[in-house]
């Protein structure tokens, strides 16, 4: 017989995002309005658009757009408030010169906005000369990226797909990498390029300040002094408190148009849901579990398992007292909590539930649930029982 102080059911579900998703914390790595390198003797004219949807029916959402400046802190940039109407997408066009009045300036957005919103734009050559048509453009559709996909400490995220095939502008192709650091905190990377066979070439250090928006011309030839095509990069967050989202730009010298190159992203926080599993056959078994993540920290979970009581079982309830656990750089963590559990007037047995875990390289949880029951008498003696061991996984739900 199968028994219950209290139950929440969780179910698993995907842990990765790679599509335009709504936000209220979103980042878009590099936008401008200005004069670019020369290919072939024609100059680009580099513009940025945005668009701003509010897929609510009923809501409103009050969005502030923050324009952060290249190769610099920015501790108080400069902000535009809009409003945009429930089911209201706002065309924000050349973003930086039209909003914020500015002429040759470079940098990244953060977009943060009191209910979700999808933020899309596009970053291109405004001068550019069709035969037979015309001036026309070139350039690169990009979307927001939520703040929880960034990297931070002991993190690493991939940008493959990077050519530069001569110096500079000499070649067919080249290739810029982006980035834009999160949480107003500095941080240190790793920045390595790596060749299609997987060996790596060579690497650079790269330091952010809060805020920070930097970019890597021709970053191939800036890691290391050789052209090379279907080259890779990994950017790591070596150092700091910092997070970092990142992408990259593949432009054709012949034409000045550039393609959008995402990093691989999975989500380092917010709210990731699972469940328990019998630790030998790896079966899901009674319960589930939700762990809530923000800043490198556990900082709530709840779940719920059950515990051998003879010929029954109780299903439990447990959660933490108060506090936040610290995840290592390693991206593991282990915290226990000792609850004590009653029948409104007496204390039936007390349970210490210790829950350790790691992150994968795909942002998935997994790891152990071990149960140590104790102090039952009489009809509940048979719970006494130590090292009852489960497994457990989890992946990203929510935001929050």
């Amino acid at each position: 017989m199968r028994k219950a102080f209290g139950v929440l059911f969780l179910m698993m579900v995907a842990g990765s995002a790679f599509a335009t998703v709504p936000g209220m914390d979103l980042y878009v790595p590099a936008v401008g309005h200005g004069l670019g390198a020369v290919s072939g003797g024609v100059q680009a004219w580099w513009r940025g658009d945005v668009w701003i949807f509010n897929p609510s029916t009923t809501q409103p959402a009050t969005v502030d757009i923050f324009l952060l400046l290249r190769n610099q802190g920015n501790p108080n940039p400069a902000v535009r408030r809009i409003t945009v109407n429930a089911g209201e997408t706002r065309y924000l066009p050349d973003i930086v010169f039209n909003t914020f009045a500015l002429d040759n300036t470079y940098g990244g957005l953060r977009i943060v906005s009191s209910i979700p919103v999808v933020v899309s734009g596009r970053s291109y050559d405004a001068n550019v000369t069709v035969v037979g048509k015309g001036q026309g453009s070139a350039g690169q559709f990009f979307s927001g990226v939520p703040a929880a996909l960034a990297i931070g400490l002991g993190d690493a995220t991939d940008i493959v797909g990077l050519d530069q095939d001569g110096f500079q502008t000499s070649g067919t192709w080249r290739s810029n990498l982006a980035f834009v650091e999160t949480t107003g905190n500095p941080v240190d990377l790793t920045i390595s390029r790596i060749d299609s066979n997987g060996t790596q070439l060579g690497s650079i250090g790269y330091h952010l300040e809060g805020r920070q928006v930097s970019q890597i011309n021709y970053v191939i030839t800036s890691i290391v002094n050789t052209t090379g095509t279907n080259q890779r990069i990994r950017v790591a967050v070596t150092g700091g408190t910092g997070r970092v989202i990142a992408n990259a730009s593949r432009l054709d010298n012949r034409t000045g148009d550039p393609a959008t190159i995402e990093s691989v992203m999975v989500y380092m926080s917010g709210r990731f849901e699972g469940v328990v599993l019998d630790a030998s056959g790896g079966t899901r078994v009674d319960g589930g579990l939700q762990l809530q993540i923000s800043s490198g920290a556990l900082t709530n979970y709840s779940g719920v398992a059950g515990i051998p009581c003879g010929a029954d079982s109780y299903v439990l309830d447990f959660s933490p007292t108060s506090g936040s656990v610290t995840i290592n750089a390693d991206g593991t963590f282990s915290t226990s909590v000792s609850i004590s559990y009653t029948d409104g007037v007496s204390t039936l047995f007390t349970t210490n539930w210790t829950l350790s875990g790691a992150r994968a390289k795909d942002g998935t949880w997994s790891g152990a649930l071990e149960s140590d029951t104790s102090g039952g008498t009489g009809s509940y003696a048979s719970c006494n029982v130590l090292n009852v061991i489960r497994a457990w996984r989890a992946a990203w739900t929510g935001s929050s």
